[in-house]
């Protein structure tokens, strides 16, 4: 999928029209989306809009948020999730200790054969 699509600021967990970034496709157990501000930014909350096809795009088995901290991707502290369990096509919280850092990503532990997919993906300060 078109990461700028899960940034745009347009919740959609309709198929059409395509609005989203998926990793239909991969490979992978796990697969990440990175969202870099350009600078660096405080944040200690992260919504997630999870789509969900019912097919080959469905909400993962978790979920972990991490920070870059020099040239390492760390995660972050005291995360909680909300629901604890990640639910498709719906809105998905996570809250964890405030961190400074120019990039975030959202690391998804895929479901099954599925694969994980956002129409949204927003991070504020509080």
């Amino acid at each position: 999928g078109v990461p700028k699509l899960a940034i745009d600021g347009r919740i959609i967990f309709l198929s059409n029209p395509v609005n989203r970034w998926t990793s239909y496709g991969s490979p992978n157990e796990t697969d990440w989306l990175e969202v870099d501000f350009g600078k660096s930014k405080t944040f200690s909350r992260a919504e997630l809009h999870i789509y969900d096809d019912r097919g080959g795009v469905q909400a993962p088995s978790g979920y972990k948020i991490q920070f870059q901290s020099g040239d390492q991707w760390v995660d972050v502290k005291g995360l909680k999730r909300s629901p604890e369990t990640p639910k498709g096509s719906a809105k998905n919280t996570a809250t964890f200790e405030k961190v400074t850092s120019q990039k975030i990503r959202v690391v998804f532990i895929n479901s099954g054969k599925a694969r994980s997919g956002l129409t949204e993906f927003e991070v504020w300060e509080k």
